[in-house]
């Protein structure tokens, strides 16, 4: 097969599919493997591997599938129907009729007019799905009435190991044809009707037609799956409120698109805490009636601010740690040098006969002595005078050598080194101040923590902190002693406090001028719709997701378009079904005699590999439908054509329903469907429906004429129905009609003793069954034995090889048997009028009839045969 490019197409469907999409191989995989249409399961798991493959996350791709293994891949089975029943609301059938259909080969279902044929077959139709169901009504003489339901007893015969399985179909009404049975073709009038030139599409097609069709379907479902995951991908975002419509924000937001990372959408929704100052600033400032007036005031805010900080900044600065470290180390070096000193002094005192010297007491009675001298008693010398003459100035003795050297010693040990650096550092610790305490309940510490937006309690704990660090600063000796401080909630809320009345002090500078209003009411729109998107984040999230979804999905659905495997099919089916349909068509219509009928099948394809046929006039003239020229027999041959070209085309064996298909025909066309059918029957279960004896006769010769041409063998059985009393439908007692006359005389004979043990009712069931059977079996005697079988009333040829003889043997005695016995039984197979009640003989008597009509038989016979002798 040529591609429309030139290039050469694979030549196998395996390979074909091997350049298809991977969820489509796997699909049909699943098809070889499990011999089946996918469930709602798998269907699942396919358009997964679909969209994987569309988003090109696939880990691995469907192998490709082996060569031949799809048309390899073993059908169902043949299939045979075993029997039909426990019928019920099926005209007027009977509740306990069993149809056993059971024979190999052919089974005919014979029954006179009125004796449930119709019903079994309209029942059949439709079990099976035929062409032409028609309606199915219950007994319509009965009130009750029930729905149609019936069970099928079938058997499977396995392709692939020739095992049997038998099995048991419900079936009812309501529910449709049977899924096992809607393939099995039926054929009957209407069939008829609707195969003539009416276009109808093809029952049977080739196994890789029959295969891309179910990918076609498979490819349907998992599309319409897509489609599904697509419709429930519902959008989150919320509406967009009308004053946001004309905003950035909003356009961004319809311009989503799939490929927009997490990261973007962050950047794009961010609205920081500076826009948020923004918009509050924009919002007081247009909210102000007198805008110069408030500008004023902002900026007297701002100057108190600024304030503010300052004061706060030098108590930052007082408190720093430099500061800490500056009184820490100041009170180290005070406490060292005071130690130096006092270590010094302990020791000079010590040597002293008086206690108390160098403390305060003596320290100020020396300070007084010293005034005194240098004041007073020495002023031109300074203190102590130890000169000569010099007195001591408290007790104005004179000092001899000793109290000259405890003077000096004394003015030694006050202006010591160590006792003046001690005096310095302790000057210098006394000049580092801390800042004072705060009062936290003072008005002015709370109109400052109030001018930053801190809050009483914040202001409070901003106090404790400071108090905290000031009363550490004060004593500690070590760093890790002075807790730290936070200046954060003060300096933050500066911040905030002073850019929310700085962008409010530029928002009412523009506003003095009227042009900028507008400017800031538009600025103040797009604000509010930014803050309004930023709070959108999540859904803006979810929405893009949800659009790479249907991304996804929009890739996937074409994958999943069945236009290539819609070509494929049509290809397939213009090379094997079309073709192969019409030629089937005109083999079949050759075989039954219609060869030279002026008609040909044409078809036209329906889209999807679907190829609907019909039946047009060859080289006419005119448009005219073939019904407007062709007979009613001509028309019936050629539908049956049509039928058997479908149900031929089925690759497995299946059963083939005729009901009365020789209607309209004559002898010649007989003979052919008679032939056919028989010869359709080697490969198949075939059910034939009919009234017509001659039908009947037509297929059992047409098997024995097999046996002459050395053909296989078809065994054709035949099952008669008959009506007892208001019920239809029931099997007779035997086979009248497929077996000889003394042979069916022997089988009544036997069954009389069965009878006799019988209840009254059924005794009188069975026995009106048997006298029918009985004088069915004499109309067959008249023609097998009395006649030697010259004639048969339903067998188009007379035989008269080596039997004509045998008709010398017949006597007035014989006639008056038959007639009588006629006569006799007649009630059973004609109808009877309503005033006259049916004779119903006893079964000794119908016995005794049975006897004499074997003994006649046996005589005759013998009589016949020696009469036919050559010397007789």
């Amino acid at each position: 097969m040529a591609k429309k490019d030139g290039a050469t197409a694979p030549a196998t469907l395996e390979s074909w599919l091997d350049l298809r999409p991977s969820w489509l191989r796997m699909a049909a995989d699943g098809l070889v493997r499990d011999r089946r249409n996918p469930n709602e399961l798998e269907i699942d798991a396919l358009a997964d591997h679909c969209m994987q493959e569309a988003a090109k996350t696939l880990a691995a791709k469907h192998p490709a599938l082996a060569p031949g293994v799809i048309l390899g891949t073993p059908t169902a089975g043949s299939l045979r129907i075993d029997s039909v029943s426990e019928i019920r609301g099926v005209n007027a059938i009977g509740p306990d009729a069993v149809l056993d259909v059971s024979t190999k080969g052919m089974t005919v279902v014979y029954g006179a007019n009125g004796s449930g044929k119709s019903g079994y077959a309209r029942l059949l139709k439709h079990i099976c799905g035929a062409r032409a169901k028609g309606m199915i009504h219950g007994n319509v003489f009965h009130d009750a009435q029930q729905s149609a339901s019936a069970q099928v007893a079938v058997t499977t015969l396995s392709e692939i190991d020739g095992s049997a399985t038998p099995s048991t179909l419900a079936w009812n009404a309501a529910s449709g044809p049977h899924p096992k049975l809607n393939a099995v073709p039926v054929f009957d009038s209407a069939t008829a009707m609707e195969l003539g030139d009416t276009p109808s599409e093809a029952t049977y097609l080739p196994r890789s037609m029959r295969f891309v069709s179910a990918l076609i379907s498979i490819a349907d479902r998992v599309g319409k799956r897509l489609e599904a995951r697509a419709g429930q991908l519902q959008t989150h975002l919320p509406l967009t409120p009308v004053e946001h419509a004309q905003s950035v924000a909003n356009r961004f937001l319809q311009s989503l698109k799939p490929a927009l990372d997490h990261d973007a959408i962050d950047k794009a929704c961010a609205f920081p805490d500076l826009w948020l100052k923004e918009r509050l600033a924009l919002e007081t400032a247009l909210a102000q009636a007198n805008p110069a007036d408030a500008h004023a005031k902002a900026i007297s805010d701002l100057d108190r601010l600024s304030k503010f900080a300052e004061n706060m900044g030098e108590l930052a600065s007082a408190l720093s740690d430099e500061k800490a470290l500056g009184l820490i180390a100041a009170r180290k070096t005070a406490a060292d040098k005071r130690q130096a000193a006092t270590a010094y002094a302990t020791a000079f005192i010590e040597g002293m006969p008086l206690k108390g010297v160098g403390d305060a007491v003596w320290e100020t009675l020396w300070e007084a002595a010293k005034a005194y001298s240098t004041g007073h008693a020495y002023p031109e010398h300074a203190y102590p005078h130890v000169g000569d003459g010099a007195r001591c100035v408290l007790c104005q003795q004179p000092l001899d050598g000793e109290g000259k050297d405890r003077l000096k010693s004394f003015d030694q040990y006050l202006s010591a080194t160590l006792q003046t650096e001690a005096k310095a550092a302790e000057a210098a610790l006394t000049a580092l101040t801390l800042p004072a305490l705060i009062d936290a309940e003072s008005p002015s510490w709370q109109a400052q923590c109030a001018a930053v937006t801190l809050d009483s309690e914040q202001a409070a704990a901003l106090a404790q902190n400071v108090n905290a660090r000031v009363k550490a600063m004060g004593s500690a000796i070590e760093l890790s002693a002075v807790p730290e401080m936070d200046w954060s909630p003060w300096t933050g809320a500066l911040a905030s406090s002073t850019a929310t009345i700085t962008a409010q002090r530029e928002a009412l500078a523009t506003l003095l001028d009227p042009a900028g209003r507008a400017q800031k009411e538009a600025r103040l729109r797009e604000l509010k719709a930014q803050e309004w998107l930023s709070g959108q984040v999540e859904p803006i999230k979810a929405e893009v997701e949800r659009l790479k979804k249907l991304a996804i999905v929009a890739k996937a659905l074409p994958m999943t378009k069945t236009t290539p495997l819609t070509t494929k099919s049509n290809d397939i089916g213009k090379l094997e079904l079309a073709q192969g349909y019409c030629d089937r068509f005109n083999a079949e219509l050759d075989g039954l005699g219609g060869g030279s009928l002026p008609v040909r099948m044409n078809h036209k394809s329906s889209g999807k590999g679907v190829y609907s046929f019909f039946i047009e006039l060859k080289d006419a003239a005119l448009s005219v439908k073939n019904r407007d020229v062709l007979s009613e027999g001509e028309q019936r041959i050629v539908a049956l054509a049509a039928f058997l070209a479908d149900a031929t085309g089925a690759d497995r064996g299946i059963p083939v329903i005729f009901d009365d298909p020789i209607s309209s025909l004559d002898q010649l066309y007989e003979e052919a469907v008679a032939r056919r059918l028989v010869s359709l029957a080697e490969q198949r279960q075939v059910i034939v429906f009919t009234h017509r004896l001659s039908l009947m006769v037509l297929l059992r010769n047409a098997a024995k004429q097999r046996a002459d041409l050395a053909l296989p063998p078809v065994e054709v059985t035949t099952v008669a129905i008959g009506r007892d009393g208001a019920s239809t439908g029931m099997p007779t007692t035997i086979d009248a009609f497929s077996l000889k006359p003394k042979t069916g005389f022997e089988h009544i004979k036997n069954s009389i003793v069965g009878i006799k043990k019988q209840d009254p009712d059924v005794r009188a069931i069975l026995l009106k069954a048997s006298c029918s059977n009985f004088r069915i079996l004499v109309e067959r005697s008249v023609e097998d034995d009395l006649c030697s079988g010259v004639i048969n009333r339903f067998r188009r040829e007379v035989r008269t090889l080596n039997v004509l003889q045998r008709l010398h043997a017949i006597t007035a005695d014989d006639c008056a048997l038959i007639n009588k016995m006629m006569t006799k039984y007649s009630a059973f197979e004609h109808s009877q009028s309503m005033e006259t009640p049916t004779w119903l003989p006893a079964p000794d008597e119908l016995l005794a009839d049975v006897q004499t009509m074997l003994d006649w038989i046996k005589d005759f016979n013998g009589r016949a045969e020696a009469a036919a002798k050559p010397n007789s």
